[in-house]
């Protein structure tokens, strides 16, 4: 039976490079741009366009997919507000405006798309929610103090998806958290993401209670695990 994925932020690099590997993979793929990206043209994708500050246009995407499948697998949100670094550092005259802006987007947004899709989520066999972060949201390995806008606004995510995994992991629902690299080209942004959100890891060295079934995990683009 073919599997059911959609993509909430299909507008940039990233999120193509997602939608591509899961047509590779067989899924049935919905792209969801955001608002502010260019529309989705990718063969093979059902375009869907998600604004990131409303939660009538997540319940619309969420409509429109329903009108098409019964189900989704797996929903992959992908919100960069920030994709280009701000030079500026904490130590300058703070913009108050750009990281309510930057929370609101990357924060508050994935949970809107969330809260739309979880009921077809809920019906479907994957039940599973994958995030693209930065390990810049993680306080042990960042380092510098710029783009303050762009890093507070990650970690939030990062705790609403650990109360999520709360919740819904013992309902069946398994999550990921891929770190994409920050150096890389176009074509190499969201590189080994989509082989990370697909593969069951309940069966690896580590234990069953520690495997990444069992806990929320943040992984870099090497399969590296990136310390909260």
């Amino acid at each position: 039976m073919e599997k059911t994925v959609v993509i909430a932020g299909a507008g940039d690099p990233a999120g193509a490079r997602l939608a591509k590997d899961f047509l590779k993979k067989g899924y049935k793929v919905f792209a969801a741009c955001l608002t502010g990206q260019k529309p989705c043209q990718i063969e093979g994708a059902q375009p869907l366009e998600i604004d990131p500050l409303s939660q009538d246009s997540a319940d619309r995407a969420a409509a429109a997919v329903r009108e098409q499948c019964r189900t989704v697998d797996m929903l992959v949100l992908n919100y960069d507000c920030c994709p280009v670094r701000d030079a500026k550092s904490i130590l300058d005259h703070p913009d108050y405006d750009g990281m309510i802006h930057a929370y609101e987007y990357n924060s508050i947004g994935p949970l809107r798309a969330i809260e739309a899709f979880l009921p077809l989520l809920k019906e479907g066999e994957g039940k599973r929610i994958c995030a693209v972060t930065s390990s810049a949201a993680s306080n042990n390995c960042t380092r510098d103090f710029t783009d303050f806008p762009g890093h507070v606004s990650k970690a939030p995510l990062n705790m609403a998806m650990n109360q999520l995994f709360n919740g819904l992991r013992p309902e069946g629902f398994t999550f990921r958290m891929y770190c994409k690299d920050p150096e890389a080209a176009p074509d190499r942004a969201g590189e080994f993401a989509v082989e990370y959100f697909t593969r069951n890891r309940s069966n690896e060295p580590e234990s069953y209670k520690h495997s990444d079934e069992n806990r929320l995990v943040m992984r870099d683009w090497m399969g590296i695990e990136i310390p909260w």
